[in-house]
C-alpha cells in the first residue's frame, strides 16, 4: 500500500495548479469567515418600500434600506435582503419573505416596534459554524477534484491492470482515500492552528476541528468515490460531482441559512447530509452535548459508510470479478 500512496502523491504533485488553488480557497474561506463573524453587528437586512421620507424604521440590529420600488424576488433568494416590508399606507405594512413563518412573525414584531426590537441569539451562527460553513463547499469540491487519480485509472483502463496484478484491490482503494484525506485535511487544519496561534477566535478547540474536519473530509471522499464508480469518464465525473456539491451545499445553508417555508423543498433539503453537518456544528457550538446531536452525527457517518461501501463493491464487481 505504501507504493500506491507514493505513486498517488507523485501524480497529485504533478497537478501543482490544483494544489495551489485549493490551498488559496481554503485559506481565504477560513480568513473570510473569521473576519466576517468578528465584524458582524447587523443581524438582518430589510428592504422597506415606501414613499414616505420620514420613516419609523430604525434599529441597531437591522439594516433598513429604503426604496420606492420593490426589489426583484431573486434578491431574497440570493440573500441580499432577508425580507421586504411594503408600506401600504395608513400605517399598514406587508411583509414579504422566503423564510419561515416564525421569521415572518418576528418581522411583524419589528414593524410594531423597530427601535425596541432585540433579536434572539439562540440560532445565531458563531465563528466556528461560519468557518465550517465556508469550508464545507471547498472541502467537498476538493474531494471531487483530487479523486482524479482513481477517475483516470478507471477511464484509461489502468484499474483493470491493477485488478489483474497480485496486489490487494482494497489497499489500492484505501491508498486513494488516505492520500486525498491528508491532502484536504492537512492544509485546513494547519491554517486553523496558525489562526489560533495568532490569537483569533476560531470557535472550536483544535481537537474538535480534527473530528469535524475528519467527518466532512471522509464524507466528501466517499461521495467522490461513489460518483466515479458510476461515471467512467474523469471529466464527466468531475463536472457532475462538482455540480451536485455546489447545488446541495448552497441549499443546505453553507454560506447563508435560509428557509423557504415550502414543505416539499424543506423535505428535500432535510435529506441533504450537509445540512445535518451544519446543524451538528451549530448545535455543538451553542453548547449542546454530542448525545443531543446524535441523530445528525449518525446520519452523516451512515451516509458516508453507505456511499463508501457501495463504491468499493461496485468497483470491485466491475473490474476484479470481471477477470475471474
Amino acid at each position: 500500500m505504501i507504493n500506491f500512496i507514493r505513486n498517488n502523491c507523485y501524480r497529485i504533485k504533478s497537478k501543482e495548479n490544483h494544489i495551489i488553488i485549493s490551498l488559496l480557497m481554503t485559506m481565504i474561506s477560513i480568513i473570510f469567515a473569521v473576519c466576517l463573524t468578528s465584524k458582524i453587528e447587523v443581524q438582518g437586512s430589510i428592504a422597506v418600500v415606501t414613499n414616505s421620507k420620514a420613516s419609523v424604521f430604525q434599529s441597531q440590529y437591522i439594516k433598513f434600506t429604503f426604496m420606492e420600488k420593490k426589489p426583484a424576488k431573486y434578491q431574497l433568494v440570493l440573500g441580499k435582503y432577508d425580507a421586504i416590508i411594503i408600506d401600504e399606507g395608513n400605517g399598514k405594512y406587508y411583509v414579504d419573505t422566503i423564510k419561515s413563518e416564525d421569521f415572518r412573525e418576528m418581522l411583524e414584531e419589528v414593524v410594531k416596534n423597530p427601535k425596541g426590537f432585540v433579536p434572539e441569539v439562540k440560532d445565531t451562527r458563531g465563528v466556528g459554524t461560519n468557518i465550517m460553513g465556508y469550508l464545507l463547499m471547498f472541502i467537498l469540491l476538493q474531494s471531487v477534484l483530487f479523486m482524479f487519480t482513481l477517475a483516470e485509472d478507471i477511464e484509461l483502463k489502468q484499474i483493470e491492470r491493477i485488478a489483474a496484478a497480485p496486489v490487494s484491490f482494497f489497499k489500492y482503494l484505501l491508498s486513494n482515500f488516505i492520500v486525498i484525506f491528508l491532502l484536504i485535511f492537512t492544509p485546513a487544519f494547519f491554517i486553523l492552528v496558525v489562526m489560533k496561534g495568532l490569537g483569533f477566535n476560531i470557535g472550536f478547540s483544535l481537537l474538535q476541528y480534527i473530528v469535524l474536519l475528519g467527518l466532512i473530509c471522509s464524507f466528501g471522499i466517499a461521495f467522490s468515490m461513489f460518483i466515479n464508480s458510476l461515471v467512467k469518464v474523469a471529466d464527466t465525473a468531475n463536472m457532475m460531482g462538482s455540480s451536485i456539491v455546489i447545488l446541495t451545499t448552497i441549499l443546505s445553508g453553507s454560506f447563508y441559512s435560509f428557509e423557504k417555508g415550502n414543505e416539499i423543498l424543506d423535505k428535500a433539503i432535510w435529506i441533504i447530509p450537509q445540512q445535518d453537518f451544519l446543524q451538528l456544528v451549530q448545535g455543538l457550538e451553542s453548547g449542546k452535548s454530542v448525545s443531543a446531536m446524535l441523530f445528525q452525527l449518525s446520519y452523516i457517518i451512515i451516509i458516508s459508510f453507505v456511499l463508501l461501501i457501495f463504491s468499493v463493491v461496485k468497483i470491485r464487481k466491475d473490474y476484479l470479478f470481471r477477470r475471474n
